[in-house]
């Protein structure tokens, strides 16, 4: 008895409305990443140099369209997604702070040490310049994840209403 009245509260909750989802679709890959309303979405348009960025309020699958900061966004329209930091940012943040330090340690150490003929070496300015640089470099080219739509990548809305 106590089951049936648990199934009958619970009843109402299984009746969700559908959602709609936007597909980045590779077709390389059997899996696509899904992005849903309410979230928030950086963007390029083609044509343009400048990113855009807004929150998705609604998803129209019948025109292939988004809104966007109260107005329409067609997916064909779009070039890339930036979808966000990956490790290669956190590594090259990682390396250029290391860098930095060591430098600074030396500098300080140098400095503070009382003897006035003392300099820092060659090899630890090499060792944190290396570092700067190397981390400067995997930020910038492992540092973000980005969608480009082109010949086999592509952007769809679906509806899930059965």
């Amino acid at each position: 008895m106590r089951f049936l009245i648990l199934l009958l509260c619970l009843l109402p909750c299984t009746c969700v409305l559908a959602q709609k989802i936007m597909l980045l679709e590779n077709a390389k890959r059997a899996k696509a990443e899904k992005i849903y309303e309410g979230e928030a979405l950086r963007f390029r348009m083609k044509g343009d140099k400048f990113w855009q960025q807004g929150y998705i309020r609604e998803m129209r699958p019948d025109i292939q369209a988004l809104v966007i900061n109260d107005r329409f966004i067609m997916l064909e329209e779009i070039e890339a997604i930036n979808r966000g930091s990956t490790f290669g940012k956190a590594a090259g943040l990682s390396l250029m702070a290391f860098g930095t330090v060591w430098t600074g340690i030396g500098l300080i150490g140098y400095n503070t040490d009382g003897d006035p003929d003392s300099q820092i070496s060659r090899g630890e300015l090499a060792v944190g310049l290396g570092s700067f640089a190397g981390g400067w470099l995997i930020n910038k080219l492992f540092g973000t994840k980005r969608f480009k739509t082109g010949k086999f990548k592509r952007l769809r809305i679906i509806d899930t209403t059965f």
